[in-house]
Protein backbone atom coordinates (compact mmCIF):
# COMPACT_ATOMS: atom_id res chain seq x y z
CA UNK A 1 0.00 0.00 0.00
CA UNK A 2 1.32 3.52 -1.20
CA UNK A 3 0.15 5.96 1.40
CA UNK A 4 0.81 9.83 1.68
CA UNK A 5 0.25 13.62 0.92
CA UNK A 6 -1.96 14.50 -2.25
CA UNK A 7 1.35 15.17 -4.90
CA UNK A 8 3.60 12.86 -3.52
CA UNK A 9 3.50 11.09 -6.32
CA UNK A 10 1.33 7.83 -4.89
CA UNK A 11 -0.26 7.56 -8.39
CA UNK A 12 2.64 8.18 -10.63
CA UNK A 13 4.70 5.76 -8.26
CA UNK A 14 2.05 3.36 -8.41
CA UNK A 15 1.63 3.23 -12.12
CA UNK A 16 5.39 2.62 -12.18
CA UNK A 17 5.18 -0.24 -10.03
CA UNK A 18 3.02 -2.01 -12.39
CA UNK A 19 5.23 -1.31 -15.25
CA UNK A 20 7.94 -3.00 -13.17
CA UNK A 21 5.77 -5.64 -12.90
CA UNK A 22 4.34 -5.96 -15.87
CA UNK A 23 7.57 -6.06 -17.70
CA UNK A 24 8.72 -8.84 -15.14
CA UNK A 25 5.10 -10.57 -16.39
CA UNK A 26 3.96 -10.47 -12.46
CA UNK A 27 0.51 -10.60 -12.06
CA UNK A 28 -1.14 -7.98 -9.99
CA UNK A 29 -3.99 -4.60 -9.62
CA UNK A 30 -3.73 -0.85 -9.03
CA UNK A 31 -6.19 0.39 -7.22
CA UNK A 32 -6.02 4.70 -6.29
CA UNK A 33 -8.77 4.80 -3.20
CA UNK A 34 -9.82 8.50 -3.99
CA UNK A 35 -11.43 6.80 -7.19
CA UNK A 36 -13.61 4.95 -5.12
CA UNK A 37 -15.25 6.97 -2.84
CA UNK A 38 -15.32 10.46 -5.04
CA UNK A 39 -18.94 11.38 -5.00
CA UNK A 40 -21.00 14.90 -4.24
CA UNK A 41 -22.58 15.22 -1.61
CA UNK A 42 -19.98 13.16 0.89
CA UNK A 43 -22.21 10.32 2.27
CA UNK A 44 -22.04 10.03 5.94
CA UNK A 45 -20.93 6.37 5.49
CA UNK A 46 -17.69 7.32 2.87
CA UNK A 47 -15.85 4.94 4.54
CA UNK A 48 -18.39 1.99 3.89
CA UNK A 49 -19.07 3.21 0.37
CA UNK A 50 -15.11 2.96 0.27
CA UNK A 51 -15.21 -0.79 1.58
CA UNK A 52 -17.80 -1.86 -0.62
CA UNK A 53 -16.56 -0.99 -3.75
CA UNK A 54 -13.07 -2.43 -2.54
CA UNK A 55 -14.08 -5.28 -1.97
CA UNK A 56 -16.18 -5.71 -4.72
CA UNK A 57 -13.24 -4.52 -7.10
CA UNK A 58 -11.02 -6.96 -5.14
CA UNK A 59 -13.44 -9.81 -5.48
CA UNK A 60 -13.69 -8.98 -9.29
CA UNK A 61 -9.82 -9.05 -9.05
CA UNK A 62 -9.31 -12.49 -7.74
CA UNK A 63 -11.61 -14.12 -9.60
CA UNK A 64 -9.53 -13.67 -12.48
CA UNK A 65 -6.16 -15.51 -10.46
CA UNK A 66 -4.79 -11.66 -9.06
CA UNK A 67 -3.43 -12.21 -6.13
CA UNK A 68 -1.51 -9.03 -5.09
CA UNK A 69 -2.29 -5.38 -4.73
CA UNK A 70 -1.19 -2.28 -4.98
CA UNK A 71 -3.21 0.19 -3.06
CA UNK A 72 -2.92 3.76 -2.87
CA UNK A 73 -4.47 6.54 -0.64
CA UNK A 74 -3.59 9.25 1.68
CA UNK A 75 -4.36 7.61 5.50
CA UNK A 76 -3.55 4.10 4.45
CA UNK A 77 -1.19 3.59 7.88
CA UNK A 78 -3.84 4.48 10.09
CA UNK A 79 -5.65 1.63 12.07
CA UNK A 80 -9.13 2.54 10.97
CA UNK A 81 -7.96 2.31 7.46
CA UNK A 82 -6.29 -0.88 7.59
CA UNK A 83 -9.11 -1.98 9.48
CA UNK A 84 -11.54 -1.70 6.00
CA UNK A 85 -8.80 -2.27 4.33
CA UNK A 86 -8.37 -5.79 5.48
CA UNK A 87 -12.09 -6.66 5.77
CA UNK A 88 -12.40 -5.65 1.99
CA UNK A 89 -9.01 -7.59 0.74
CA UNK A 90 -8.42 -10.23 3.27
CA UNK A 91 -4.60 -10.16 2.80
CA UNK A 92 -2.24 -12.94 3.74
CA UNK A 93 0.43 -9.54 4.24
CA UNK A 94 -0.12 -5.96 4.31
CA UNK A 95 3.17 -3.78 3.42
CA UNK A 96 2.92 -0.04 4.09
CA UNK A 97 4.91 2.24 2.13
CA UNK A 98 4.42 6.49 2.87
CA UNK A 99 6.57 8.46 0.28
CA UNK A 100 7.37 11.68 1.08
CA UNK A 101 8.36 15.32 0.16
CA UNK A 102 9.07 18.76 1.44
CA UNK A 103 6.60 21.39 1.72
CA UNK A 104 7.89 23.23 -0.97
CA UNK A 105 8.26 20.41 -3.50
CA UNK A 106 4.64 19.14 -3.09
CA UNK A 107 3.21 22.96 -2.75
CA UNK A 108 4.94 23.34 -6.14
CA UNK A 109 3.52 19.66 -7.91
CA UNK A 110 0.05 20.37 -6.65
CA UNK A 111 0.01 24.23 -8.29
CA UNK A 112 1.18 22.10 -11.26
CA UNK A 113 -1.19 19.54 -11.37
CA UNK A 114 -4.11 21.31 -9.93
CA UNK A 115 -4.99 24.34 -12.52
CA UNK A 116 -8.74 24.87 -11.85
CA UNK A 117 -10.60 26.50 -9.34
CA UNK A 118 -9.89 24.00 -6.33
CA UNK A 119 -6.08 24.87 -6.25
CA UNK A 120 -6.12 26.68 -2.97
CA UNK A 121 -8.22 24.25 -1.49
CA UNK A 122 -6.22 21.63 -2.51
CA UNK A 123 -2.68 22.86 -1.75
CA UNK A 124 -4.04 23.44 2.02
CA UNK A 125 -5.53 20.48 2.20
CA UNK A 126 -2.02 18.57 1.21
CA UNK A 127 0.07 20.69 3.60
CA UNK A 128 -2.44 19.33 6.34
CA UNK A 129 -2.21 15.88 5.63
CA UNK A 130 1.59 16.00 5.26
CA UNK A 131 1.96 17.30 8.98
CA UNK A 132 -0.43 15.10 10.29
CA UNK A 133 1.26 12.44 8.47
CA UNK A 134 4.54 13.34 10.22
CA UNK A 135 2.79 13.34 13.62
CA UNK A 136 1.58 9.92 13.00
CA UNK A 137 4.71 8.06 11.64
CA UNK A 138 4.86 4.22 12.52
CA UNK A 139 7.50 1.80 12.60
CA UNK A 140 6.10 -0.62 10.58
CA UNK A 141 5.79 1.99 7.39
CA UNK A 142 8.73 2.21 4.79
CA UNK A 143 9.47 6.24 4.22
CA UNK A 144 10.54 6.79 0.59
CA UNK A 145 11.65 10.25 -0.34
CA UNK A 146 10.36 11.63 -3.78
CA UNK A 147 12.36 14.50 -3.85
CA UNK A 148 16.19 12.85 -4.59
CA UNK A 149 15.23 9.84 -6.32
CA UNK A 150 13.15 9.42 -9.97
CA UNK A 151 9.89 7.51 -9.88
CA UNK A 152 11.66 4.94 -11.43
CA UNK A 153 13.97 4.14 -8.77
CA UNK A 154 11.30 4.65 -6.05
CA UNK A 155 9.24 2.04 -7.56
CA UNK A 156 12.07 -0.41 -7.75
CA UNK A 157 12.82 0.43 -3.96
CA UNK A 158 9.06 -0.40 -3.28
CA UNK A 159 9.61 -3.46 -5.60
CA UNK A 160 12.28 -4.74 -3.39
CA UNK A 161 10.46 -4.21 -0.27
CA UNK A 162 7.81 -6.37 -1.60
CA UNK A 163 10.03 -9.25 -3.23
CA UNK A 164 7.41 -9.80 -5.73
Amino acid sequence: MIAGPAGVGKTATANEVSAQLRAADVPHAVVDTDALDDVYPVPADQQELTERHLAFIWKSFLGRGTRRLILTGVYMHRDSELTWIRRATAPDRLTLVRLTAAEATLAQRVRRREIGSARDGQLIRTLQQMRELDEQQRPDVHLLDTERQSVVEVARRIGAILGW
